[in-house]
């Protein structure tokens, strides 16, 4: 038996822990139907790169509208050259309406494995993340849940895993209110499912939105005047038997805008924190970033929208268009930065027009990430990979201690 000194023993031990630690993981979604060019993509600062979106239909999947297979191609390419792992995106908001058809069978769900290898082998992809918005429940409104959906979706990623074996990633973008069971509540248990995924990409964003009754914050970081929060899902996921170890926390890279009702802000207490970012909102949502439309449209349903302007900006429009500095720490043009304490968010008031424009900067990251690396996560997930700037990737990196 070979006798080790108390020193070499002590450096074994941590070249041990160094060597079984995993590293931190910065997962981020590439918008193929946006602007942004693969070319333009920041792979240096993910270590998974999703390509969104393909899209369900009757009979399988498909790119999503406005989107092409050399760019995809590049994407992958690119990904991979880059040392990052290229995983396809399956589902959406608006791509998640034949899930449940797709899973309903043992046959269709062998179908849809043997599809998505398939296409991975393909293309070169290393995995497939599935964004089903939701099981069990009707997301955009013309999904077709069957009440047994939680049941088909565990049993179809034991056919996923079988047939693209170990080596392969399947991930999947859930809900902060977790998998839905047949009683139209969170499932007991989520540890079945956790056999099978390597990661969750927690949706821990638009949480307040043009359906609220007040002013907020997509993405707030502890439970204050909502009863859904970046604590509150953890808790809810990890005490269901998810593993910490796999779970990658979202952080939106884009901002929402609302119109307050009054000119001034009102300071009200919540959680015992003074906060300014709740405020009465008129309801109707101002402009966005240039591009931004009210014109009228027919979603993939066939319902007939009256219009309306989404509001949304990202960081990186917020400092170009001129209502943020380039630090990212004080409003320009007529705009005043506050910062909330409560939810730790950030957001941008302008009295004369009364538009808020509530967003995730450095600042904000930061805390989510710190979050992230005191509960054990495995990271973070942002979406997308078009909103932020190399400051906030770094505040980041160092609070999930990324050189």
């Amino acid at each position: 038996m070979r006798i080790f000194s108390s020193s070499a023993l002590l450096l074994l031990l941590s070249y041990i822990g160094a060597v079984s630690a995993a590293a931190p993981i910065i997962a981020q979604y590439w918008p193929a139907y946006s602007s942004q060019t693969s070319s333009q993509v920041p792979y240096n600062q993910l270590s998974i790169a999703y390509y969104f979106v393909t899209v369900t239909t009757s009979t399988g999947f498909e790119l999503g509208g406005g989107q092409s297979v050399s760019e995809m191609q590049s994407f992958v390419a690119k990904s991979k050259a880059a040392g990052k792992k290229p995983v396809f995106s399956l589902g959406g908001w608006t791509g998640s309406r034949y899930f449940s058809a797709l899973v309903n069978t043992s046959a269709k769900r062998t179908k849809l494995a043997r599809d998505i290898s398939a296409f991975m082998t393909k293309y070169g992809f290393v995995g497939v993340d599935i964004d089903w918005e939701y099981p069990n429940s009707a997301g955009i409104g013309c999904n077709n849940p069957t009440g047994w959906d939680a049941a088909n979706y565990l049993a179809f990623l034991k056919v996923l895993r079988s047939t693209i074996g170990t080596s392969n990633l399947i991930t999947a973008a859930v809900s902060v209110n977790g998998i839905i069971g047949i009683n139209g509540s969170p499932l007991a248990s989520f540890a079945d499912f956790a056999k099978y995924f390597d990661y969750i990409n927690l949706m821990t964003y638009d949480i307040a939105g043009p359906w609220s009754d007040k002013t907020g914050p997509t993405s707030p970081l502890r439970t204050c005047s909502s009863d859904t929060s970046v604590t509150q899902a953890v808790e809810l996921w990890t005490s269901r038997g998810f593993p910490a170890s796999k779970i990658l926390l979202g952080i939106p890279s884009y901002g929402i805008s609302f119109t307050t009702k009054s000119s001034t802000l009102a300071t009200t207490n919540v959680a015992g924190y003074s906060s300014r970012i709740y405020q009465s909102w008129t309801g109707v949502t101002p402009k966005g970033a240039p591009g931004d439309s009210n014109a009228a449209g027919t979603d993939v349903c066939g319902n007939k929208g009256n219009g309306g302007y989404s509001g949304q900006w990202t960081y990186k429009q917020l400092i170009s268009e001129g209502l943020l500095s380039s630090t990212g720490t004080r409003g320009l043009n007529g705009y005043v930065r506050y910062f909330d304490e409560c939810t730790q968010v950030p957001f941008l008031w302008k009295s004369s027009t009364r538009h808020m424009i509530v967003y995730d900067d450095a600042t904000s990251a930061a805390a989510k990430a710190s979050f992230a690396k005191s509960k054990g996560l495995a990271g973070v997930m942002i979406f997308d990979t078009t909103g932020f700037d190399s400051r906030v990737y770094s505040a980041i990196k160092s609070r999930l201690g990324i050189a």
